[in-house]
């Protein structure tokens, strides 16, 4: 911004006095239009808001009070008083912003609608006035090297704020006001008989509740007072001035809203360091065309129903644009790969429960096949050791009776393998009731201490708390537990040790038992068949190869769940065992 030329100092000083302000008028209208949530653009204007802001999307919106006033207030910023940004380049900046149309949304969607149609005759005074005070504070701005026109421009728009507010609230009013005589001899008495306030002070209430920069509130609500006395409102020492000039030259045209004290002008020409004659020949002639074309167009938003749609898809694609789209790809690319790696996963278990639940409807058949037979052959066996006697001869009867024990130990045998197999097959419905979960660890690993001493493995129960109750079946928690821990002692070594113990117990959403020993783990290869009935990784006749598919399909009954963690070097191999923290009867009295 250019420094101003000192002011003329042999100039006559003129003394302003106060203007008399008669008490304010009682009246609806003060509430109503100080209280304003905002002034709506034209549809014309909100429909380039929502184009892609190029460097004449300015031009469009500064005839467009409305559409100013939501820039400026989307910002304290946006017209900054910062001498290295001049406001046209800060409202570029401030157009790409998705905030401003997500602001134009909302204010859309409140009533009332706060559209003020410039196009009825007894309006265009006012927004005709507006538009002059803009162009010649531009000009003046421009020819005098003072301040930025765009600036000025801005000031010159809005400083008969008070005005467009009443138009907005009751146009009826403001129509009535533009007709009193007395406006133009008084202006203050005259808005105060008609509305109660004055434009001033409307303008000072409306910028104080929009939160508009100082410098422009301070046009709109304090042009009356000397410069001095204004600047400790916020007012620019080049831009107040110059609108009150230009509002002055207005004047002398015929265009009066009674916003300024006729008395003030020279010493507003006297800060400036210019004549009032010479502004007026740099002022030129108004033009109107701009104004009758400006108002040509001039519709209601809601007269188009499909521009809530527009503004809000161009707030989303501002949104997208506002993330560098190197950026943007390589989190498009992230988040595929992540999906990507969810899916293999969520694929990897789907298989893995469609193939066990394939083998349990397989197992439950033949495990019934198999049982029919086999107890008929056990029964025959024992019928023929009751007629042992009758039907074998003493030198053969002995081998005869060992071999029919034989027979039936070993059916038996396969016996208890089905009932295991209908186990892991057809589990018994859950039976739910409380119970205490540390305790019923100490008791599975008390019942496999024979077997850790035959081994000579040591088991132990890692740190749980006092007492931690659960709503689940414990006969299945317990046959599930017994199964992973006992495939925990067999798969340690000797001298080894297999633990128990709960991981993160306050969790609120489930119970997770971890059950760890000191072996080597399973070889990667074996890891897709560990829950398959009969399969089991140790030498043959070392194992069934049913405790951990029984422990899986128990917990899958009850909604949880039964997982190899992954295994890192130097960590112990590690089997989850997760159970839903159900809400039982008790906690629903409680």
């Amino acid at each position: 911004m250019k420094e101003r030329a000192e002011p003329d100092r042999s100039a006559p000083a003129r003394t302003v006095s106060a203007p008399v302000i008669a008490s304010p008028v009682p009246s609806a209208l003060a509430p109503l239009v100080t209280e304003l949530p905002w002034l709506s653009p034209c549809a014309a204007s909100l429909v380039a808001l929502g184009r892609s802001p190029t460097p004449d999307t300015w031009n469009v919106l500064r005839s467009d009070p409305g559409a100013v006033l939501l820039l400026l207030r989307l910002s304290g910023t946006a017209f900054s008083r910062a001498k290295s940004s001049a406001a046209s380049t800060s409202l570029q900046a401030c157009l790409h912003d998705p905030a401003l149309l997500d602001a134009a949304l909302e204010h859309l969607a409140q009533s009332p609608a706060c559209f003020v149609d410039w196009k009825q005759p007894h309006l265009q005074v006012v927004y005709r006035a507006a538009l002059s005070y803009a162009r010649l504070n531009h000009r003046l701005a421009e020819r005098l090297s003072m301040g930025d026109p765009e600036e000025a421009w801005v000031c010159g728009l809005l400083a008969p704020l008070g005005w467009f507010a009443v138009a907005a609230g009751d146009a009826a009013k403001a129509a009535a006001c533009l007709a009193d005589p007395e406006l133009t001899r008084d202006g203050v008495r005259s808005q105060h008989q008609h509305w109660g306030l004055d434009a001033g002070a409307i303008g000072r209430r409306i910028g104080r509740r929009w939160n508009l920069p100082d410098w422009i509130t301070a046009v709109a609500g304090h042009l009356r007072l000397p410069l001095p006395v204004a600047k400790t409102f916020g007012a620019d020492r080049v831009l107040f001035p110059l609108t009150k000039l230009a509002i002055g030259l207005a004047r002398d045209k015929g265009i009066d809203l009674g916003l300024v004290d006729a008395t003030t002008v020279p010493e507003a020409t006297a800060a400036l360091g210019v004549s009032f004659a010479r502004c007026s020949e740099l002022a030129g002639a108004d033009e109107t065309n701009h104004d009758t074309a400006v108002l040509a167009n001039w519709e209601a938003p809601d007269r188009e129903p499909l521009l809530p749609d527009l503004l809000r898809i161009a707030a989303d694609n501002r949104r997208l644009r506002a993330v560098p789209l190197q950026k943007r790809l390589d989190e498009n690319l992230d988040d595929l790969h992540a999906l990507l790696q969810e899916q293999i996963h969520g694929e990897s278990e789907r298989l893995q429960a469609c193939k066990l639940a394939a083998l349990a409807e397989f197992a439950a058949g033949a495990g019934h096949e198999i049982n029919n037979p086999l107890a008929v052959i056990s029964g025959q066996a024992q019928y023929l050791l009751g007629h042992q006697e009758e039907w074998f001869t003493d030198e053969g009867g002995t081998t005869v009776s060992t071999a029919l024990y034989k027979i039936i130990a070993q059916t038996k045998r396969v016996h208890t393998i089905l009932l295991d197999l209908m186990q892991f097959a057809r589990p018994a419905t859950p039976n739910n009731h409380w119970f205490d979960l540390p305790t019923l660890l100490g008791e599975v690993a008390a019942s496999l201490r024979d077997l850790a001493g035959e081994k000579k493995v040591r088991v132990e129960v890692g740190p749980c708390p006092a007492q931690m109750r659960v709503y689940a079946d414990a006969d299945q928690v317990r046959v599930a537990l017994t199964c992973l821990l006992q495939n925990a002692v067999e798969a340690a070594p000797a001298e080894g040790w297999a633990r128990v113990f709960l991981v993160d117990p306050i969790a609120a959403a489930e119970v997770r038992i971890a059950v760890e020993d000191s072996g080597t783990g399973p070889d990667p290869t074996q890891r897709d068949y560990l829950f398959d009935p009969f399969y089991s990784g140790r030498s043959a006749g070392r194992g069934k190869g049913l405790g951990l598919p029984i422990a899986w399909r128990l917990m899958r009954q009850q909604g949880g769940d039964v997982r190899l963690a992954p295994q890192r070097p130097n960590e112990p191999t590690r089997f989850l065992l997760h159970l839903p923290r159900a809400a039982g009867p008790m906690e629903a009295v409680a």
